[in-house]
C-alpha cells in the first residue's frame, strides 16, 4: 500500500496575480461609484439646505405679519441676490429678520414680491418658485393664499453630468 503525499508548490497555494489584480481592480471601481454617489448626494443636500432657507425666509416674515398685525412685503434687491423685508414702516419686523442672501450658484424662476397680512394670508404674483442648480436640479416652493409655505420634492434636470 503506498500513500501520496500532495506537496502544494509551484504557487498553487495562494493568489495568483490576475486573481489579485481583478480583486484589486473591483475594489477600484466600487471605490469610484460610492465617490460619485457620495458627491451628488452632497449636492442634493445642500440644494435642499438653500431653499429651506429661503422657505424658512417667508414663514419667519408671515409670523411677523401676525405677531405685529402688520402687512410686510418680501422683496428681492436690484440684483436679486439678497431676499428680506422691503416694506417701508416695518422697522421692529425687520430689526427681528435679517435679509438673507440668496446664493450665487441657485438661480429662481421668478423673484416675486411677497405681500403677507396681518391675519398671515400672502398673496404674490408667482405661486411657486422653483429654485434651481447649475445641474438641473429643482426643487419648487409653493406659496399658499392661506400663508402656507410648501416645498416640493427635488427633481433630477436632464443633465448629463
Amino acid at each position: 500500500m503506498r500513500v501520496f503525499i500532495s506537496n502544494k508548490t509551484n504557487g498553487e497555494a495562494g493568489f495568483n496575480v490576475i486573481e489579485l489584480a481583478v480583486v484589486v481592480m473591483i475594489a477600484g471601481i466600487v471605490t469610484a461609484m460610492s465617490v460619485v454617489m457620495f458627491g451628488k448626494g452632497k449636492a442634493r443636500y445642500q440644494l435642499t439646505n438653500k431653499v429651506q432657507s429661503i422657505s424658512w425666509q417667508i414663514e419667519r416674515a408671515r409670523s411677523l405679519a401676525v405677531k405685529y398685525n402688520q402687512t410686510l412685503t418680501l422683496g428681492f434687491t436690484s440684483q436679486n441676490s439678497v431676499f428680506g423685508l422691503t416694506c417701508a414702516g416695518c422697522t421692529e419686523p425687520r430689526s427681528e429678520l435679517a435679509p438673507l442672501q440668496i446664493p450665487a450658484d441657485i438661480t429662481l424662476s421668478s423673484y416675486p414680491i411677497i405681500t403677507i397680512r396681518g391675519n398671515g394670508t400672502i398673496s404674490s404674483a408667482s405661486g411657486t418658485i422653483m429654485i434651481s442648480d447649475a445641474q438641473g436640479r429643482q426643487i419648487p416652493i409653493t406659496l399658499a393664499h392661506s400663508g402656507r409655505t410648501i416645498v416640493g420634492d427635488l427633481s433630477e434636470g436632464s443633465s448629463t453630468h
